[in-house]
């Protein structure tokens, strides 16, 4: 297994074929959870603007829990022992920490707030969760999009009220694009309605998808509602550009509707002829998701205030311009 990992770094394409290893994948995923080992640190890289660029150091820790071990409130409490643990040994060598998937979950940590205020003194970095980041990528996207495909119609957004969904939707309705929301969450909508303030207008809340159905674009951050659901309410023939992950529509989805044009969202490209890295996060080398490119932005701008809790709107063009002064872009429609 340990010359496994490192081969299935360097060729990400190849991991369908070990599929025949879920047996033991998850006996392993049952001795993390219950084990004493709190993480790993799975890869030390440098990180370049340019040839002539000294780099930023960095590595990649993971801690050791899979995924369904967030769904158990039981052991939400030793997760967070392990979170804080990573934190605390990671500032010891690196000047800024970004977190990654439901290491930023609001039920674990609130988006990286709950660290900064349990740890207080002994916190000597920045905490970043790039949301800010992925929130201008999707939204670059979006526009590329609509441009793309003469979008008339409302924009349908899923996940609408959470960090990214909000700054979405904000912007978009800001540009003069309306935007649906579906959300049950009437008081967390009235409260994005408000912040929308003269652009208000251009936002609307929905608890039911067939409210969708004339909506040419789909931009999905919540994996669920997904697959069937999902796909039975979108039109034919729109466009779909999701950011959630993992993502609810599957490639045997997109199989079942030819008609639909399906993107990934919040990922940027860089030059892997400039970095060591080596632990890509099963995307292709040159690839990699917004928040993590939103953790170097930080570095690079020798910026020390944390970005926790909600996406500061106000912040986006300038995070999205430092990005691409540090050579991260769009990936191709």
């Amino acid at each position: 297994m340990t010359k496994l990992i490192p081969c299935l770094r360097r060729h990400w394409s190849i991991a369908h074929w070990f599929f025949w290893a879920w047996p033991l994948c998850a006996i392993i995923s049952v001795v993390y959870l219950i084990g004493y080992k709190r993480f790993d640190v799975v890869d030390r890289f440098i990180f370049r603007r340019s040839n002539n660029d000294e780099g930023i150091k960095a590595m990649t820790i993971l801690i050791r829990n899979f995924g369904w071990h967030f769904f158990l409130p039981k052991f939400r409490s030793v997760i967070q022992q392990r979170i804080l643990d990573a934190v605390l040994y990671a500032q010891e060598h690196v000047s800024v920490i970004g977190l990654g998937a439901l290491t930023k979950d609001e039920r674990i940590t609130k988006g990286g707030k709950w660290i900064v205020d349990i740890l207080g003194d002994r916190l000597h970095v920045p905490i970043v969760h790039g949301d800010t980041l992925t929130a201008m990528v999707v939204i670059q996207q979006a526009l590329a999009l609509i441009e793309k495909y003469r979008i008339k119609s409302p924009v349908f957004l899923t996940g609408s009220t959470s960090k990214i969904g909000r700054a979405v939707a904000l912007y978009l309705a800001g540009r003069g694009i309306k935007v649906i929301m579906y959300t049950q969450d009437q008081e967390r909508f009235d409260k994005i309605y408000s912040e929308a303030g003269e652009h208000s207008d251009n936002l609307t809340r929905s608890d039911n998808l067939a409210e969708g159905y004339g909506c040419a674009l789909w931009i999905i951050g919540k994996t669920i509602p997904s697959g069937r659901e999902l796909l039975e309410h979108i039109p034919k023939g729109a466009v779909v550009l999701n950011f959630a992950v993992p993502n609810p529509l599957t490639k045997c989805n997109f199989k079942r509707r030819p008609d639909l044009h399906g993107y990934e969202g919040g990922l940027l490209e860089y030059n892997p002829e400039l970095t060591t890295l080596h632990f890509t996060m099963r995307l292709r080398p040159g690839l990699t998701y917004a928040c993590h490119a939103g953790t170097f932005v930080h570095a690079a701008k020798g910026w020390t205030h944390h970005e926790v809790g909600p996406v500061d709107i106000g912040q986006l063009h300038e995070v999205w311009q430092a990005a691409q002064e540090l050579g991260f872009r769009l990936p191709q429609l």
